[in-house]
Formats: C-alpha cells, sequence, structure tokens
C-alpha cells in the first residue's frame, strides 16, 4: 500500500514538474519572440528623432529669405516627413507611426485597428504575439488632430512595451524625461510630458472623453487634481493637444497608469 502511495506521489510530483517546465519554456519562447518581433522593426523602419530646437532652426530656414544683390529668392521648404514610417504604413495599412519617449527605453510603432482589441495580441501582420503592438484608440483620428488622443500599450514583465510608464508615477522620473516624439510619415510631433496618474479604464474622463472633449478645461482642471506626478512647467490650456498614454497599473483590476502628454 504504502509503495503504492510514493508511486502515486512521485507519478503527481513529476506530472507537476513536466507540466511548469512547460509552462516556462513556453514563457520563455512567447518571450523571445515578442523580443525578436520589436527588434526587427526597430531595425527596419525606427526613424530618425528630430530635436525641438532641430525643428525649429529648419522651419526658420525654410522661411527666411535669402538677399542676392537687389532679388529676393524664395525659400525651398524643409522636408520633415520621414521614409523609414511611408514604409511601415505601406507595408502595414494599419500602421500610424512611430512613438518615442526619450530616456524610457520606449520606441516602437503603434496601428490603429477596427476597434480596440485588434492589437492587443497581434503584430502588424496579424500574427499573434504576446506583446502586442501599440495602438490608438480606434475613436481617434490616425492624423493625431485630435483634443484628446489615446494609445495603448501592455505593461510587460520583460520591460518592453509600456511597462516604464509606471516609473512617470515618480516626480524626478517625469521631470528628467519629459520629451516625446511621434514620428508620422509626412511629418514629426514633439510632445511635453505633462503629468502622471492612475486611472479608471471604465470612468475615468481621459477614456470617455476619446476625441474631441465637450469640457476640455473640466477635463485639464481633473488631469491636474488628480495627477499624482506634475510638471507644472509644461503650459496646457483649452486650445491644448493631448496625448495620454495608457497602461496597466497593478493596484486594482480596472486600474491604468496613463501619462498625459501635451503637443509643442
Amino acid at each position: 500500500m504504502k509503495k503504492k502511495i510514493r508511486m502515486l506521489l512521485l507519478i503527481f510530483f513529476f506530472l507537476v514538474f513536466t507540466a511548469s517546465a512547460g509552462l516556462l519554456t513556453r514563457e520563455l519562447v512567447t518571450r523571445r519572440l515578442s523580443a525578436n518581433y520589436l527588434s526587427a522593426l526597430q531595425t527596419d523602419y525606427q526613424p530618425l528623432i528630430r530635436k525641438p530646437e532641430v525643428l525649429l532652426a529648419s522651419v526658420v530656414d525654410a522661411i527666411r529669405p535669402e538677399q542676392e544683390g537687389n532679388s529676393m529668392r524664395e525659400p525651398e521648404l524643409t522636408d520633415l516627413s520621414n521614409p523609414e514610417i511611408r514604409e511601415l504604413v505601406e507595408q502595414y495599412p494599419d500602421a500610424v507611426g512611430w512613438l518615442t519617449l526619450e530616456g524610457a527605453d520606449i520606441s516602437h510603432p503603434f496601428a490603429i485597428g477596427e476597434d480596440n482589441g485588434t492589437y492587443i495580441r497581434s503584430a502588424l501582420d496579424g500574427s499573434y504575439v504576446r506583446s502586442g503592438t501599440l495602438f490608438l484608440d480606434f475613436r481617434n483620428k490616425r492624423d493625431m488632430t485630435d483634443h484628446l488622443t489615446v494609445l495603448f500599450g501592455h505593461n510587460m514583465n520583460d520591460g518592453t512595451m509600456f511597462s516604464n510608464l509606471n516609473r512617470y508615477l515618480e516626480a524626478d522620473y517625469l521631470a528628467d524625461r519629459g520629451d516625446v516624439y511621434v514620428s508620422l510619415p509626412d511629418t514629426t510631433l514633439h510632445y511635453r510630458v505633462w503629468a502622471a496618474m492612475i486611472a479608471d479604464a471604465v470612468s475615468d474622463p481621459v477614456f470617455t472623453q476619446v476625441g474631441e472633449p465637450a469640457d476640455m478645461d473640466g477635463l485639464l482642471s481633473y488631469i491636474s487634481s488628480h495627477a499624482v506626478a506634475l510638471n507644472s512647467s509644461v503650459s496646457v490650456d483649452s486650445e491644448s493637444r493631448l496625448l495620454v498614454l495608457s497602461t496597466c497599473n497593478p493596484s486594482y483590476f480596472y486600474a491604468r497608469t496613463v501619462l498625459i502628454c501635451v503637443e509643442d
């Protein structure tokens, strides 16, 4: 009897070990696939980031006429497009652009799907990838002209995607990493990080008022009063365009860490 019990226990522990090893192997493989997917995109399509001072200098040069004797020559407009992103959009029609948070190790393409479930676990080509793809709220315009644009990404355990957004809840981290760039096919948008907060994915105004908020002043007041970290040097008003970056927060099921950025 004792031998049978020992044998059953050995079989049980062997099955537990085998299952655990299988789950661990699967986890490592899926992480590697996600990492390879992101690495390949960064190698092929990551754009060159133009700093605000470089963009400003380009615009000034473009509008400053050059005097030659008594004649004025019309300047040639500087090309601010991103050929890498044009190629990305040609290859993957749902792709919109590229997001870069300077100093936070976040540099990924983003897309827009038919709904907010399209790219939760999908690569740009539609294949399964655990990390998914950063994606705009499907109600937003892909040219980023809404006054409230929301961009979602997973909080991955391996540090990829939007996992570092939770660090912006620390005031010092937020203050030292204030530049956000969105590279579109025809231009590069620059944002400054204004606030970080924990929001409810179901009821918070930053999610329910996507697009053109009916009360922009009320929304800004709400963000100011609920922010965990705030950069008071960033100017924001009712005409500002906000980019909200959202990822899961471990506080509770519907909790989201959101980073509110203001177009500069």
